[in-house]
């Protein structure tokens, strides 16, 4: 029998090996190379591998063209890298992901009368916002969350990120993994992005990179709602440097002294720092954990606030990274949780009951539902509906 071979357009093979990075070893480059000097042609099984192996779609190696994709959400970075202008295949199906999730929600609620969000450009609905101080603005948008400054106080264990979570449930979407849909092979860097926003006005999105501490997505998760209050989608790539540059300077250091505000409000912030009875890091961290947010945030607050100094960040900076990796080796060493607990917690509850209103509806079907959620039969469907309605948001 005569093996079948796909005549695959030169410029899509040369794509593929241009932005696959270091994904593919040598072999498939020394394959690839072949097939373009017209040396043989790649079977059904070889294209199938090596949209496997590239993580591209299977049917792009059917395309006339090179395939177009062009992330407009890149336009929005937080810092202008260039690196990033070439995203990794992980970034570009993540956002992909989020947006056909986005799209799916926003139409769902056009279609059944829902009103438009109260949150996405709430900036509008207050007056002379351009005579309030940085403090002033962070009251307004917690306000608009139903609570005050200091709301994170003394809160702990991830509970100041899920309070947060369970209030933006009420006004927005929020998804947050560090994988690409299940695939555990398939991590999400934190050196790439650290999330991004989504602005609709009926959807807005955020999406968390779950690739760092959960007090560091305290701080991703307050920067990007502030984001989607002002109306604008970005990709916050913030790398915490000294030196780089930033695509929108005035405004994002705008957005950074607010998301500061709202989670170190400045008596609140030289109360407690004055109290501690340690120095040194250990303050910083005495500090942090009070406002249930990550050390280098709070360095970088006390920074601004003139009580220590650069170099104190930068050596906190290099001992939060030597904790971060052991931290990192030891969660790999005891292995993951319970598979439906974390898909839960990963999963946006006002979403998932709105995909199962739309099944029990009519107006979704099973495949799509399942699509949707990420999961990939009727059994897994009904068992993650089932841990979200029980777990919840843990906020107490």
């Amino acid at each position: 029998m005569v093996t079948a071979r796909i005549d695959v357009k030169p410029e899509i093979l040369q794509w593929v090996q241009n932005n696959t990075g270091t994904v593919l070893n040598d072999t498939w480059i020394e394959k690839i190379n072949k097939w373009l000097n017209n040396d043989g042609k790649p079977t059904v099984n070889q294209l199938k591998e090596l949209s496997r192996k590239a993580q591209i779609p299977f049917g792009y190696f059917f395309l006339d063209n090179v395939p177009n994709e062009e992330l407009p959400l890149l336009k929005f970075r937080t810092v202008n890298n260039v690196d990033i202008d070439r995203p990794s295949r992980n970034l570009i199906d993540v956002i992909h992901s989020m947006e056909i999730k986005q799209n799916w929600v926003s139409d769902y609620r056009k279609q059944n009368d829902y009103p438009t969000s109260i949150f996405s450009n709430g900036y509008k609905l207050i007056e002379n916002l351009d005579c309030m101080n940085e403090e002033q603005i962070a009251e307004k948008i917690m306000s608009s969350l139903d609570l005050k400054l200091g709301w994170n106080t003394e809160l702990k264990n991830r509970k100041s990120f899920n309070l947060l979570r369970s209030k933006l449930d009420q006004v927005g979407v929020v998804m947050y993994s560090g994988i690409v849909g299940s695939n555990t092979h398939r991590a999400l860097s934190q050196s790439e992005f650290r999330a991004f926003a989504l602005d609709d006005k009926y959807a807005p999105l955020i999406f968390i990179n779950s690739n760092d501490s959960y007090n560091a997505m305290l701080f991703s998760l307050v920067h990007e709602l502030i984001h989607i209050w002002y109306g604008t989608s970005e990709l916050y790539n913030d790398d915490f440097k000294n030196n780089y540059q930033v695509l929108n300077p005035k405004s994002e250091q705008e957005i950074n002294h607010i998301s500061e505000s709202i989670i170190f409000p400045k008596n609140l912030f030289l109360d407690r720092w004055k109290r501690q009875e340690v120095t040194g890091i250990d303050r910083i961290k005495s500090v942090a954990k009070y406002f249930d947010a990550s050390p280098l945030s709070t360095g970088i607050r006390a920074h601004r606030l003139r009580l220590i100094s650069q170099d104190d960040v930068k050596r906190l900076k290099t001992e939060l990274n030597q904790e971060y990796q052991r931290n990192k080796r030891h969660q790999k060493e005891i292995g993951g949780g319970n598979y439906y607990a974390t898909k839960a917690a990963q999963t946006d509850s006002a979403f998932a009951m709105e995909v199962e209103r739309g099944v029990n509806s009519g107006n979704l079907g099973f495949n799509s539902a399942f699509e949707l959620l990420g999961v990939k039969n009727s059994t897994a469907f009904d068992r993650l509906l089932n841990t979200i309605r029980e777990k919840g948001l843990d906020i107490e």
